[in-house]
């Protein structure tokens, strides 16, 4: 069985679904990242960790999941003052991921976990997933969709600490977006498309984050938070390891706990 769902035949896809895969949805955005990162930057963290991720569940930890296309755009109205950003309306995003996710449903598939390369977008992503469960309950069906923690998971933390220390560096108090860890990834994955002599402490307008809903253009100059200069491609396979191992451990939870329910 392929990896991807979309090298797969639909004979492929109903047996997987038979055989109980878990199916994977690569969350991403296409939004600003500062002066020296490209707008696709959640959208490659969204796919390559979903593909790595997955890619190691099955080699390492036994695991049968496939992975959907990737969803590129996604919530990014805090950065739309800054060009080249593209942010779907909430409605739209939250009916975008409900319908993707529905259709994987409706092919008989049971469970699904959500990778989601940008944190605008969690809330929809809660929003859709519950609204399923929602759907599917009234229906008399039954599914499980997961939403890997991000930062939140153990392994993730604990290795972002090692890199990074607890707390995180004082440079990165208001935020990580754009910031080392994801100028690195980049730097680690795609080198071409990273302007290095932009690679500057982000220059910003407070010296905390305010208490309401804000825009990224009311925190920094530029658009990036944190300091860029202190990426190197070095860190960024670091970190692109642990985002591979976190993801894999966590489908191999979502498969433990689907055998122990007798899923």
């Amino acid at each position: 069985m392929n990896l991807l769902w979309g090298e797969c035949t639909w004979e492929d896809i109903t047996e997987a679904a038979k055989a109980g895969y878990i199916v994977v949805l690569p969350a991403g955005a296409i939004e600003q990242h500062g002066p020296m990162l490209p707008v696709d930057v959640d959208a490659r963290l969204a796919e390559r960790w979903a593909v790595d991720g997955a890619r190691r569940a099955r080699e390492k930890y036994g695991v049968d999941v496939l992975v959907l296309p990737p969803l590129p755009y996604g919530q990014s109205c805090h950065h739309m003052k800054f060009a080249g950003t593209i942010s779907l309306g909430f409605e739209t995003y939250i009916a975008a991921l409900s319908d993707i996710m529905r259709a994987v449903l409706d092919w008989g598939f049971r469970s699904i976990v959500v990778i989601n390369g940008n944190g605008g977008n969690e809330t929809s992503i809660q929003v859709a997933r519950y609204k399923l469960l929602e759907e599917m309950t009234r229906q008399g069906r039954e599914a499980r969709i997961y939403l890997h923690d991000g930062f939140a998971d153990p392994h993730a933390r604990a290795e972002w600490e090692k890199l990074y220390g607890s707390p995180p560096l004082s440079e990165e108090r208001m935020g990580i977006h754009a910031a080392s860890a994801e100028t690195a990834e980049m730097l680690a994955d795609r080198p071409h498309l990273v302007k290095r002599e932009k690679m500057v402490k982000a220059q910003l307008k407070r010296d905390t984050v305010p208490l309401f809903a804000w825009r990224t253009d009311e925190l920094s100059v530029t658009g990036a938070f944190g300091d860029p200069g202190l990426a190197t491609a070095e860190l960024g396979e670091k970190l692109w390891e642990a985002w591979t191992e976190s993801i894999a451990r966590f489908l191999a939870a979502v498969r433990d706990e689907q055998q122990a329910g007798g899923r």
